[in-house]
This record gives structure tokens, sequence and C-alpha cells, in this order.
């Protein structure tokens, strides 16, 4: 079945089976403040603290009706402060062509972000590191904000 956003037959459609590949693939619907659409998570398996997020435009049994914003899907590390840092880049998937075509592509982009976040390049003090909008890469804890920490785990090694 195409995707027609303006459709909202096709809009439950394809929510439908986003929805469904998301929960046969061991992902959890979860609650984000201010998020307004379904988000879909699955902590990456041996990596503790880190997740994968899929934003879905999913909200009220519906994909969005506007064709501008896209399914997105990243990894977060839970840093030793309690906030998620993203530390795969956001991979679209435009919802564009048939249905199944989409999932698809979903499914993709879920595979590669999972496959990254189970390899992270990692910091001295063991956090995983992200790159910058610089293109630097960056210790997802921060490490380096404490310094009295980080010279006291430097004398101590």
């Amino acid at each position: 079945m195409l995707y027609d956003p303006e459709n909202y037959s096709s809009r439950r459609h394809l929510a439908s089976e986003l929805c469904h590949k998301l929960e046969s693939c061991g992902f959890t619907e979860i609650q984000i403040p201010g998020t307004h659409e379904l988000v879909y998570a699955r902590d990456v398996d041996g990596r503790e603290g880190i997740r994968v997020l899929v934003y879905t435009t999913v909200s009220n049994g519906a994909a969005r009706a506007c064709g501008k914003d896209a399914i997105r899907v990243c990894a977060v590390y839970r840093g030793k402060d309690g906030r998620e840092r993203g530390i795969a880049r956001d991979r679209r998937v435009n919802r564009v062509g048939a249905s199944h075509n989409i999932v698809r592509r979903m499914h993709g982009r879920m595979r590669d972000v999972y496959r990254a976040a189970l390899h992270p390049e990692r910091c001295h003090c063991g956090a995983p590191k992200f790159l910058s909008q610089a293109g630097n890469s960056v210790c997802a804890d921060l490490c380096w904000t404490n310094l009295p920490e980080m010279i006291e785990r430097i004398v101590a090694s």
C-alpha cells in the first residue's frame, strides 16, 4: 500500500505496521515528557546505560499528516548525572513510498544504530564518546568537567 500522508486510513495503517515491527524487535513504548509521539526503546545488550530510541511520528493511532518530519532512530547513554546524551547520530527515515518499504527502511536504521551502540568509542573513564557538532570526540559523562575526580582517578591508576 502506497503511503499517503493526506489519507487518515493510510496513516493508521503505517502506524500499525511501525508499532508491530518495533514490538516484534523487542522495543517497548516509553514516555518522554514533552513528546507528543510514540517513542520506543530497547536496551543494548551488554552495554549498561545505552539504549536505542525510535521516534515514530505516531500519535493518536496514526502517523502525523505533515510530510516534513521523519521517523528518527538514535542511541543514547544515561550518564552518571542521570541525563541522557546521544551517542549515535539520528538516522532519519522519510515516510515516502509503500508502507512496507518505510518499515523496512526503519528496521535497517534500527539495526545500524544498534550495531554502532554495541561498539562505541570509549573515554578513559569508561563512558562512551559521541561526536560534537564541531566533529570532536567527546566523553558522554563529560568527565573533564570534574577535574579533582579525574586527577584522583589518574593518580590511582
